[in-house]
């Protein structure tokens, strides 16, 4: 649970529900909490969904890492970052704990207590939910923040949903900074390009090529690409950046990648194939 950053009172948490904090699904919901309504530990990100299409929430770098991973999950279908919880079950919880409930320094105020993320998954053809709260391992060691964990822990096992706490120990590091290299190039239309269609047309022209270049490493392949289809420098290597977070090319993302990476390792997705001859 992020701490609010200015005071609290009852009028600021009506006007939260007013605005539809916390409601909504996909591309309409509404974080509780954004950036600018809490201090970040470390860094907060403002980063595309690329499944939900819209600009998230996120408030630490860690926060920003499991996103990445939850993002590329092909099983995940929605992600609520700083999901509210029910003040009122919060509350009952914290009495039968014995424990205070998170509140306002200043005012007093019972707090809403939120989730890092609320994640919609597919697992055996139906929808399955997974509440995950993000703490530096560090911070475990602390009572008070094992209390309020336990609060959440509790709520949603009233739910009937699956909650975690994850920590950066449990980030694979490699693969997050793979995702990273490419998930801000899986829209590329808002681009400038020299005409309408331009990466478009280079990126079928990119897939039909890739299966059979005989190029030891990606950064050959581009460089061919580029001068083969006059396109500027670089821009086969956006394309490839834009295909890999489309999953049109895949690749082992647990490793290395970049474009150093030998292109055997690279292949035209199934169904791909038909792009790169339409």
């Amino acid at each position: 649970m992020a701490r609010q950053r200015y005071g609290v009172d009852e009028d600021r948490i009506a006007r939260f529900q007013k605005e539809g904090r916390g409601q909504g699904r996909g591309a309409d919901y509404h974080p509780w909490l954004t950036i600018q309504d809490v201090p970040s530990q470390g860094r907060s990100h403002r980063l595309k969904g690329i499944k939900t299409g819209r600009v998230h929430h996120l408030l630490s770098d860690i926060e920003r890492d499991i996103f990445y991973l939850f993002d590329w999950a092909d099983a995940v279908t929605d992600i609520r970052e700083q999901f509210p919880l029910n003040r009122d079950i919060t509350r009952r919880i914290a009495d039968d704990l014995g424990v205070i409930h998170p509140r306002d320094v200043g005012s007093g105020t019972p707090l809403v207590m939120t989730t890092d993320f609320l994640v919609d998954t597919i697992h055996d053809g139906r929808m399955v939910q997974l509440a995950r709260a993000v703490k530096p391992a560090e911070e475990l060691e602390k009572p008070r923040v094992v209390e309020k964990l336990e609060i959440e822990r509790r709520y949603w096992a009233q739910q009937g949903v699956d909650w975690g706490v994850v920590t950066e120990r449990d980030i694979p590091k490699a693969m997050v900074r793979n995702i990273a290299w490419v998930h801000s190039y899986a829209v590329i239309d808002q681009m400038s390009q020299p005409y309408d269609g331009y990466y478009d047309e280079k990126a079928r022209l990119v897939l039909r090529e890739l299966p059979s270049h005989p190029g030891p490493t990606l950064r050959q392949f581009c460089a061919d690409m580029d001068l083969q289809f006059s396109m500027s420098a670089g821009d086969c290597l956006l394309l490839i950046r834009h295909l890999l977070a489309t999953k049109a090319i895949v690749c082992p993302m647990d490793g290395p990648t970049d474009d150093s990476k030998l292109l055997r390792q690279f292949r035209v997705a199934e169904g791909e194939s038909r792009r790169a001859s339409g």
